[in-house]
């Protein structure tokens, strides 16, 4: 049952008392809270599912089912993902059932300290990724890198869009690369590296 249906059965009488529609819409029956319960619920179907089906490959002697991709953009807190996203998204359609669109919030990027420019092209990048299906997931951390090492290991992430403008050696050899780094240290994983335009958002450590 969509989130919608549920607070429309609330508000009917079907669920609770007249008397207690109201503050339960404004309480535990917000969307926020229906739409965090749903998916968990989903999750954990999911996976009951995927164990029952394991179980009985291998007690029937079956070759186990082919664990479906999962696949992860990284966008930056500034300029615009669309082109990122967009492939993302072609690569979910053809290969994944989750995928993911990822940044990473560092301390100069807080609330109160963001650019307004920034913080309005990330708006834009996050509406655009749940206009094309993705999981938006807001990560905290100083250092990039980590971060995104850190989630795509916990996913167990499979397929990796990055966008990268042009940086001569010396830059990257100065600042280092995030794309480098999750090269050398997620071997499991594909990577894309898409090229961009300056006044795009770029994946790598200024």
């Amino acid at each position: 049952m969509s989130v919608d249906t549920l607070r429309t059965r609330l508000r009917q009488g079907k669920i609770y008392d007249v008397v207690k529609i109201e503050q339960s819409l404004n309480n535990f029956f917000r969307k926020g809270n229906l739409s965090t319960l749903r998916e968990l619920a989903l999750r954990q179907v999911a996976t009951d599912q995927a164990t029952k089906a394991h179980d009985y490959r291998e007690r029937e002697g079956l070759d186990q089912a082919v664990i479906p991709e999962k696949v992860m953009v990284a966008i930056a807190s500034r300029g615009s993902a669309k082109r990122l996203l967009r492939v993302g998204s072609r690569i979910a359609g053809r290969l994944a059932n989750d995928w993911y669109a990822v940044y990473v919030e560092t301390p100069n990027e807080e609330v109160g300290r963001i650019q307004p420019g920034d913080y309005a092209a990330l708006q834009e990048n996050i509406r655009f990724a749940k206009e094309l299906g993705a999981k938006v997931t807001k990560l905290k951390s100083k250092r990039v890198a980590d971060a995104l090492i850190d989630f795509a290991r916990r996913e167990g992430i499979t397929h990796v869009v990055f966008g990268q403008t042009s940086r001569s050696r010396w830059d990257i050899l100065l600042h280092g690369s995030i794309i480098n780094r999750f090269l050398d240290e997620v071997r499991e994983a594909t990577v894309q590296v898409v090229p961009l335009e300056q006044k795009e958002v770029i994946a790598v450590e200024e």
